[in-house]
């Protein structure tokens, strides 16, 4: 059905595209910094907070991607 401007009252459905690329690039970063960090500190010297500045994201960001260690 359409309103009087001739537009439709259906919700246009949501797609994240744009936001799901940069939350891929969000999670590659992350994963990658890991990846380094442990191959130069170790994984008991790699600390959460040490991957999420190595990655450029909040320590939030990361625990978002990924909730356990």
């Amino acid at each position: 059905m359409t309103d009087q401007l001739g537009q439709n009252d259906k919700p246009r459905p949501y797609q994240m595209r744009r936001r799901a690329e940069a939350q891929l690039e969000t999670r590659r970063r992350i994963t990658e910094s890991a990846v380094e960090l442990h191959g130069t500190l170790g994984p008991s010297r790699t600390s959460m907070s040490a991957v999420a500045a190595h990655a450029g994201v909040r320590r939030s960001t990361l625990y978002r991607h990924f909730p356990m260690k």
